[in-house]
């Protein structure tokens, strides 16, 4: 028998203890959510305020968009009464209007401002007051026009006869300018509703330099809005038709 002890039978290492993979994800998460952790206060305040100028910018740029609506839709309103101010002021009688204001020195679509004022181009057109025809003639100033443009005899209703009415009305306007020393447009609307012997008054009551008056200075209220319409028929006149 031998004397060497027998050999201890081999033995494998026990396995590894299995890995709990769900633990180690549970880890890993809390690990990556403690190191995000909460916003920071002032974290906070910049994602707000960036938020309130977004908010602020989408406003602002809502209320542009309805600001430049309502223009366009002014600017088209304002356009088409423009266009319906034109088409009533086509111009009758161009041709005599055209003849007798180059005989008296005056401007044709000033002429045709007054008329439009006097009477719209109604050659029966009759006032309250009793004037009568293109340009207006009460009885005592068309007898004594008539007499210095040809008219010797003719009779208050000749005056509804166009030509005669406006050769004469361009007599008066040319005699007006003469009398008040200037073609202002402004003076001569007056001169012609008002009389040409209160513009010197006018001028030295209510004129800032002597010389002229705007529309607001004109005293009287039917005046002022008299010469006003003129001024602007003349405007559409000139620009439109001369």
């Amino acid at each position: 028998m031998s004397q060497y002890p027998a050999p201890t039978p081999y033995q494998a290492p026990p396995p590894p203890a299995p890995r709990n993979r769900r633990a180690g994800r549970s880890a890993a998460h809390r690990t990556r959510k403690k190191s995000q952790g909460p916003l920071a206060w002032w974290q906070g305040a910049v994602l707000a305020a960036l938020l309130f100028t977004l908010i602020w910018q989408v406003l602002r740029l809502g209320q542009a968009q309805g600001q430049l609506k309502r223009l366009e839709q002014e600017r088209q309103e304002a356009q088409e009464r423009y266009e319906l101010t034109v088409k009533s002021h086509q111009v009758r009688y161009r041709e005599l209007i055209e003849k007798y204001a180059e005989e008296y020195n005056l401007n044709p679509a000033y002429v045709s401002a007054i008329i439009k004022q006097e009477s719209s181009f109604d050659p029966r057109a009759v006032s309250s007051k009793g004037a009568r025809g293109l340009m207006q003639f009460m009885p005592d100033t068309f007898d004594w026009v008539k007499k210095n443009c040809g008219y010797k005899s003719a009779t208050f209703d000749d005056i509804y006869q166009p030509e005669i009415s406006i050769k004469m009305g361009c007599y008066l306007l040319n005699y007006i300018t003469q009398k008040i020393g200037t073609d202002d447009p402004v003076l001569v609307a007056c001169a012609y509703h008002a009389g040409w012997g209160t513009i010197p008054t006018w001028l030295q009551n209510y004129s800032t330099d002597g010389q002229k008056l705007t529309i607001a200075q004109i005293p009287k209220s039917d005046t002022r809005t008299y010469a006003g319409r003129v001024l602007n028929s003349y405007a559409i006149y000139l620009q439109h038709y001369y």
